[in-house]
């Protein structure tokens, strides 16, 4: 017989069985938004190499797995919303507020990939633009810290760790400085009149600014 094809937005680890037991049952929804979060991470991974590379397939595959972040995070909802909040104190309340908030953001950068990001790569495929080599550059560089930050977060998330915690705000200012730079150093390449810097100029800032926004 053929193999059954394991559907990644079905929940894993989801117990109905544990919802009498708090601890246990938000144990199990931590594990499920990790889960959603390597999703999300697998996602953005894509979102680079479809700008780096034009892959209309994998675009197409990348836009399609923000139905799967979505279906995750409605069961996690639902989950969270099941538990008795007469039963569970006061860090566990607060928990559960965790929880929420990180897979609420999760499915923000769902949607931020696939209708702003994958948006941005339809175009830059339509018209065949080319980013120049040190824009390129500097945007792959962007989005590896964005990735990294990404990982972070869910250590945070997983771990509770204050100082993680700390370097993770840190990374906003940093974040915020790169882009800085980086808008900078494509103004003088359109200054400098690189016809590549300059078809690709507000392709280039679009991403940028969503990058940003996925990191925020």
């Amino acid at each position: 017989e053929e193999a059954e094809v394991e559907d990644p937005s079905r929940p894993k680890y989801l117990d109905d069985g544990t919802l009498d037991t708090p601890t246990v049952a938000l144990t199990c929804a931590t594990r499920e938004a990790l889960r959603m979060g390597d999703e999300v991470k697998k996602m953005l991974l894509a979102a680079g190499a479809v700008l780096r590379s034009d892959d209309e397939a994998l675009k197409k595959e990348t836009e399609a797995a923000d139905d799967t972040v979505d279906r995750l995070h409605e069961a996690i909802k639902l989950y969270l919303t099941r538990l008795n909040n007469e039963e569970l104190d006061a860090q566990e309340s607060a928990r559960c507020v965790e929880i929420l908030s990180f897979t609420t953001n999760l499915e923000h950068i769902g949607d931020i990939i696939d209708k702003n990001l994958m948006e941005l790569a339809n175009k830059k495929i339509k018209h065949h633009t080319a980013f120049s080599s040190a824009g390129m550059a500097e945007l792959e560089t962007f989005h590896a810290q964005i990735v990294a930050n990404l990982d972070l977060a869910m250590s945070v998330f997983a771990s509770g760790d204050i100082p993680l915690a700390r370097q993770l705000l840190r990374q906003k200012a940093q974040v915020r400085e790169m882009e800085r730079r980086y808008i900078e150093n494509h103004y003088e390449r359109v200054g400098a009149g690189r016809p590549d810097s300059i078809t690709s100029s507000s392709l280039h800032l679009d991403v940028l600014r969503d990058l940003k926004r996925i990191n925020g």
